[in-house]
């Protein structure tokens, strides 16, 4: 049984960077707060939302198994999965984005076609979603650069973004 709780006015949950401050830059997966993601045993989506015409804010954290035991379905002694105020979170930023799409994670699924380095957060580097924005757009390395395709993965949803600028991210 999975749940989130409403996170809104929970201490350290309300993300708002300070003006002019540089978030650091997914450079790859051996990042530090990367590898912390990717160690999560229940990763949850905290918030998607396209705050502007071209950014992205994706914030996750790491849930918890918590609150009451629940009978459900006949099946005994289910507990939820909850982000609590004190859970890590981290914040994505995908600034001027070419192409997104959301994916409910009950139907998000790998192929051993596509080349990617992470677990919970991807980068890819041959994917069917970037070959799709490829042919299903203009962008290309010559404008507006080198696309990279970017994936996050929670127990939620699947997330996938390919841009032309690093991704940025911060603890939420």
């Amino acid at each position: 049984m999975r749940s989130r709780k409403a996170r809104t006015g929970e201490p350290g949950l309300d993300y708002q960077p300070e003006g002019g401050r540089r978030l650091p830059v997914f450079k790859d997966v051996s990042q530090t707060e990367i590898e912390e993601i990717n160690s999560w045993q229940f990763p949850l989506t905290v918030t998607i939302e396209q705050t502007s015409g071209t950014l992205l804010r994706v914030a996750i954290g790491a849930g918890a198994i918590g609150g009451e035991a629940a009978d459900v379905a006949g099946i005994t002694g289910l507990r939820s999965i909850e982000v609590q105020a004190d859970s890590p979170a981290y914040v994505f930023e995908f600034k001027n984005f070419v192409s997104y799409a959301v994916t409910d994670e009950q139907f998000a699924q790998n192929n051993a076609d596509e080349t990617f380095e992470g677990n919970w957060v991807r980068k890819f580097s041959t994917s069917f979603f970037l070959d799709f924005v490829r042919k299903s757009t203009w962008a290309s390395t010559d404008y507006p650069g080198e696309l990279t395709h970017y994936q996050i993965n929670t127990l939620d949803h699947t997330v996938d973004v390919v841009c032309y600028e690093p991704v940025e991210f911060s603890a939420a």
